[in-house]
């Protein structure tokens, strides 16, 4: 087993705690080599060379980021479970899958859970274990990131206000094998859990070990119309709504001619022209969920 620690998390909270904390888990029975990420991206090769190594857990401390790359790491070496000690802003993967968010719960999760096998979203040679976001949730990310007072959904509604009003839509092409559209988007969500951002729940329909990607993109609209958008995406109605396209598919296409700000399990991403595509890996991942 090893520990990837990324101090940074939850607005560098987790390097505050780590030192207080990690006798406790030692006592618990979590004891294995800890290794500290440096930088954005470093948990994917800390985690590749960890089961080269001859891991055969590796453990991720921090937020949904941390995770994404961790399993990244694991998919590119091709084996190894995840565990998970959730310490983020968001923490949508750890709750999609069931995981405590108390430091000594997760720990005894990952000694004594079960393993379950989850898959990954593939995108522009990455792969994401929970939530891709395109246009205006990008853009909520890219600000929330810079916010270090507020964080988990708070953080992500105060910047939600400044984006509402200030991103404009790009017009893109969409394809999927059962669907299509053209014209103006303001968001595209491509998920495989229900929630993104501490709680927004841009496709309730989403499950982790389904096979197929749930997919929700809205047309552009006036300031007013993208308030009720956010509340509905609260409260998990996106989809219901005019102007949406919600979508369940194995794979998705979009074109498009300019940049645009986007998220990878709430790492910053700028997706670029022409064109990108989502695709399910089915199965791809093995993961430590409580027993």
């Amino acid at each position: 087993m090893r520990i990837i620690v990324n101090p940074a998390a939850a607005g560098g909270r987790v390097a505050r705690e780590w030192e207080r904390v990690a006798p406790r888990l030692r006592r618990l029975g979590l004891d294995a080599p800890v290794v500290f990420t440096e930088a954005p991206g470093h948990a994917t090769e800390l985690a590749r060379r960890a089961v080269a190594d001859g891991a055969g857990t590796v453990v991720a401390v921090g937020g949904d980021g941390t995770i994404c790359e961790t399993a990244e790491g694991l998919h590119r070496a091709g084996g190894g479970r995840l565990g998970i000690l959730p310490r983020g802003t968001g923490n949508d993967a750890a709750r999609t899958l069931g995981i405590p968010l108390k430091w000594e719960d997760a720990a005894r999760t990952v000694l004594a859970g079960a393993s379950r096998r989850v898959d990954l979203i593939a995108v522009d040679g990455h792969v994401v274990v929970n939530a891709i976001g395109m246009g205006l949730t990008g853009d909520i990310n890219r600000r929330a990131a810079r916010i270090k007072v507020v964080r988990g959904i708070a953080a992500y509604l105060v910047t939600a206000l400044v984006s509402l009003v200030k991103y404009r839509a790009p017009r893109v092409v969409m394809r999927t094998p059962r669907a299509g559209y053209e014209g103006s988007m303001i968001i595209l969500a491509v998920h495989n859990g229900p929630t993104t951002g501490g709680g927004f729940r841009l496709t309730p329909r989403a499950r982790p070990g389904d096979g197929r990607l749930d997919a929700c993109l809205v047309e552009g609209m006036g300031v007013l119309k993208r308030i009720s958008r956010l509340a509905a995406g609260l409260q998990g109605r996106l989809g219901c709504l005019a102007g949406s396209h919600e979508l369940q598919a194995p794979w998705l296409e979009l074109a498009f001619d300019e940049p645009i700000p986007g998220h990878l399990d709430g790492n910053q991403w700028t997706f670029q022209p022409p064109s990108t595509r989502f695709e399910i890996l089915s199965g791809a991942l093995e993961v430590i969920v409580p027993g």
